[in-house]
């Protein structure tokens, strides 16, 4: 396994705390709605023979949106924890993406993951659990910044693991020189194209 250095951890400390203040606004929305369709729930079916069908709507909306925010939840706890080694590419990327996807949505922007079942196959990588964390993070935030849709998706037939992120419909994608070397120094190579970014990942 690469050892990182203390930098690239302090670094994807930071990213992931932007991360979670993106994603912030998404989980105490989704919050709110479950509190509000419970206290909508509560209050009719306390009504002498209240029908079902006054408050299955309700129910439905207060569950939905109790999926979002345990989706949310699942994977803030999951990326603030130390990522198993050797790292699998799929989780972390699910993770990152469920949070900025849900941020993107409400500026209105879309990140897709493109055939999501491609995404096993990535594996797992030796790089340290924080580099492939604040590659992929970064890389996604400089694509939804650029673009109002971004789509993410295994690179097949290649040598080592690749990730491909496109800016769909927008500018060209920047990503920070220093963010390209210190992945770099963990075997972690970022490609940036116009509007695409690849990231491969050791072995």
């Amino acid at each position: 396994m690469t050892h990182v250095s203390p930098a690239a951890d302090v670094r994807w400390l930071d990213a992931l705390q932007r991360l979670a203040m993106r994603a912030a606004h998404e989980v105490k929305g989704a919050l709110n709605g479950v509190s509000v369709n419970l206290e909508v729930i509560r209050s009719r079916s306390s009504r002498p023979n209240a029908a079902a069908s006054t408050i299955s709507t309700f129910a439905d909306a207060a569950s939905a949106q109790l999926d979002d925010v345990i989706e949310l939840t699942e994977a803030l706890l999951g990326l603030t924890r130390p990522a198993r080694e050797p790292v699998e590419i799929a989780v972390e990327t699910r993770r990152i993406a469920i949070l900025l996807g849900a941020a993107a949505r409400a500026e209105g922007r879309r990140l897709v993951i493109e055939d999501a079942a491609g995404l096993e196959h990535l594996g797992v990588t030796s790089a340290p659990g924080s580099v492939v964390r604040l590659a992929i993070c970064d890389c996604l935030v400089a694509s939804i910044d650029a673009s109002a849709k971004t789509r993410c998706s295994a690179v097949p037939d290649t040598s080592v693991p690749t990730l491909r992120i496109d800016a769909t419909d927008g500018d060209r994608v920047t990503v920070a020189t220093d963010l390209v070397t210190a992945a770099a120094e963990c075997g972690v190579e970022i490609h940036i194209e116009r509007s695409a970014v690849f990231i491969s990942f050791p072995r």
